[in-house]
């Protein structure tokens, strides 16, 4: 390659241990593993083993940009963060996304990502200019909130600098605890920021780089971009509120055909935000349109002086959904909770989703949590919820437990009882207000691998659930930040269709297989590039495939056009398909390497959480089936060597036979 484009051609790392610093040639890595997440995997399957917990000092905490980093390609400008999860229920190694000015920057100050590995002796923070790395003390910012904590560190670095970071989750090991930048993004899943405070790792802060990242073709970049937004779309401060479908703009990009179904109504029914104005806040340098994420400002709190700055959307209005039925300035209580949890640095959904539920369903139906906790459970007042929240980042009492993780507690309490009992009556954050107040769900809503179902697993049915199951099955967290199959497309509406009058069973059908592998390997080409979860833009919260959607051509052959205009290779849209494949696969060996990973294990994970509503037997075999689609045994779940080396990763398959981890069988995929 005589002209590099696209990658810096470097990921720095550190040994914060030693406090020492080097580089790892990226394009070692690419374009075979395309970049981003794809890179991680790869130096991880190298570097790693077997044995290592989470929070060991031999876990590595791995961060890293993609081609599009850097670059005026549409939707970009995210991030992939990989590490062994102390979230995930066992411990396993997984990802997660996150955006902010960080990744942009990090490209433009020379570096393609970021290998943590070791324990700094003391409270630091790594401070990268265009000097270079180095580490230095944050005893002065250790115990601070997140927001505040990175706003001491841009004042301390000037204009242009920004950060991640952790809050006092974080600090604490709290399991789901985040990485943040400032109020505006984080590593929603995984847990990542407990692993960086495992590493007495504050925050990454930048200041601004001089290193220009080449497009190989700027008029087919510039041409892509017109195709998916033909107009960038400005919006200003709106002062309606998210509720109000008619005059909010992003209500419509959230729903399907006939407004079902209809995210809109789960993430942004029943806020009433008047009079505080929002604004939507990209998170990503490279959107163009922004999705369902809004800023607020100058919302009073309700428990103590002073005017509240902080970000609410998506799955995270349910703080506001709490008190939507409250006297007062509904609004601005939940906002207020929702601001410390933001600088606590929690995981939203565990809370949202996971535990503050759990408390409301164990003392409607006679369990008593309230005793354990150490105060009445009341999902209504302000002051509960801060009580609770503070235990829980600080470890007190029976938050201490709680910073387990939900999936973690009921375990240990006792899941038959504390975990499977079911609920029936109103929902706990919409109440009356939702689905006539008749809900029927189990009192601890988890999904696999030790997060919390959210909304899937209880409001979506069978057979519209299946290849979101799959999904879930072979992932080692809530996989549907990338991987949403495609819900809305009229081919899953045909599926459902024919399933419900009994013209397929969906159990045998191949269509969930095609959906699951669909949904799964496009997710992960999203996370190499990496771009936004929202890209390319659609009528829905899933993929349009093989179809045009909306003003411009939002098909699924987006990425391979962008990913070859600006790194100058040439890649189709198959080919690119059979690089995530490839990816997809490797993160598939870490698994079974590293954590023994089988079809039975899957299998005895995830028939629990349909509870009750598939027939096991049956599913058995859909499961068998899915792992043939993949390239997979159907008895072990375990990728073939034919498989393996169709996708050039014969050394993996080398690796795996040693280690008696290699199928006998063939099987081809689809």
């Amino acid at each position: 390659m005589n002209e590099q484009f696209g990658w810096t051609g470097k990921i720095l790392r550190v040994n914060l241990t030693e406090g020492t610093f080097s580089t790892v040639d990226t394009m070692k890595y690419v374009p075979k593993y395309i970049g981003g997440m794809g890179v991680a995997h790869r130096i991880w399957w190298e570097e790693m083993k077997s044995g290592i917990k989470a929070f060991d000092p031999e876990n590595k905490l791995i961060f890293t940009v993609g081609v599009t980093g850097g670059t005026a390609a549409p939707s970009s400008g995210r991030g992939e963060f990989v590490s062994i999860s102390p979230y995930s229920y066992p411990e396993q190694y997984t990802n997660s996304s996150i955006g902010g000015a960080f990744p942009t920057q990090l490209k433009w100050l020379g570096y393609d990502g970021i290998i943590l590995e070791g324990k700094a002796p003391e409270p630091t923070y790594l401070l990268i200019t265009s000097e270079g790395p180095e580490l230095r003390s944050a005893q002065d910012l250790w115990g601070m909130g997140l927001v505040d904590a990175q706003e001491i560190l841009h004042k301390r670095h000037g204009e242009g600098s920004t950060s991640y970071g952790i809050g006092p989750a974080g600090e604490n090991l709290v399991r789901f605890a985040i990485i943040g930048c400032g109020i505006h993004s984080a590593t929603g899943q995984g847990g990542m920021g407990a692993v960086m405070g495992s590493k007495n790792l504050k925050a990454i802060t930048l200041t601004k780089g001089k290193h220009q990242v080449k497009v190989a073709d700027p008029e087919a970049l510039l041409k892509v971009t017109e195709d998916i937004f033909p107009k960038k779309i400005n919006h200003p401060w709106i002062k309606e509120n998210l509720a109000d479908k008619e005059h909010n703009p992003f209500w419509w990009s959230w729903v399907g055909p006939n407004e079902k179904p209809n995210f809109s109504i789960n993430w942004m029914g029943l806020v009433y935000n008047k009079p505080y104005a929002y604004l939507s806040h990209s998170c990503g340098l490279g959107c163009l349109h922004g999705c369902g994420f809004y800023e607020l400002r100058d919302v009073p709190a309700t428990t103590h002086p002073g005017l509240l700055h902080a970000m609410t959307g998506c799955n995270h209005t349910r703080y506001e959904q709490f008190f939507h039925a409250e006297e007062g300035d509904k609004f601005a209580k939940g906002f207020e909770i929702h601001e410390l949890a933001e600088q606590l640095g929690f995981g939203h959904f565990e809370i949202v989703y996971g535990i503050v539920p759990w408390l409301y369903y164990t003392k409607a139906v006679g369990i008593d949590t309230e005793s354990l906790v150490g105060m009445p459970t009341d999902v209504r007042s302000v002051e509960w919820w801060v009580k609770l929240l503070n235990m829980i980042a600080y470890r007190q009492g029976f938050g201490d437990q709680l910073a387990e993780g939900l999936r973690r507690t009921t375990e240990k309490l006792g899941a038959d009882v504390y975990a499977h009992t079911i609920y029936e009556g109103p929902e706990a954050a919409r109440g009356a207000a939702w689905q006539g107040g008749k809900m029927k769900l189990p009192v601890a809503v988890l999904g696999g691998w030790g997060y919390t179902a959210r909304s899937l697993g209880t409001e979506m049915p069978f057979p519209m659930n299946l290849p979101s199951m799959l999904n879930w099955m072979i992932d080692t967290r809530d996989p549907h930040h990338n991987k949403w199959p495609d819900w809305a497309h009229q081919d899953f509406q045909n599926f459902v269709m024919k399933a419900m009058t009994k013209q397929e069973d969906p159990y045998t059908a191949e269509f969930p297989l095609k959906w699951a592998k669909l949904s799964t390997v496009r997710g992960t080409i999203i996370d190499c590039l990496p771009e936004c979860f929202m890209f390319p833009l659609r009528n829905y919260m899933g993929w349009q495939f093989d179809e045009q959607v909306g003003e411009g051509t939002w098909t699924t052959a987006v990425e391979s056009r962008i990913f070859s205009s600006v790194t100058g290779q040439k890649m189709t849209e198959d080919e690119l398909f059979k690089a995530g494949e490839r990816v997809n696969t490797l993160f598939r060996a870490i698994q079974i390497r590293d954590y023994n990973r089988t079809a039975q294990m899957e299998f005895e994970e995830i028939i629990p959480r349909t509870y009750g509503t598939y027939d096991a037997e049956k599913f058995k075999v859909t499961t068998g089936n899915f792992y043939e689609y993949l390239g997979w045994d159907r008895e072990t779940g375990w990728p073939t060597r034919e498989h393996l080396e169709s996708l050039d990763l014969k050394d993996v398959a080398d690796e795996l036979e040693t280690l008696g981890k290699l199928p006998k069988t063939a099987s081809v995929p689809a």
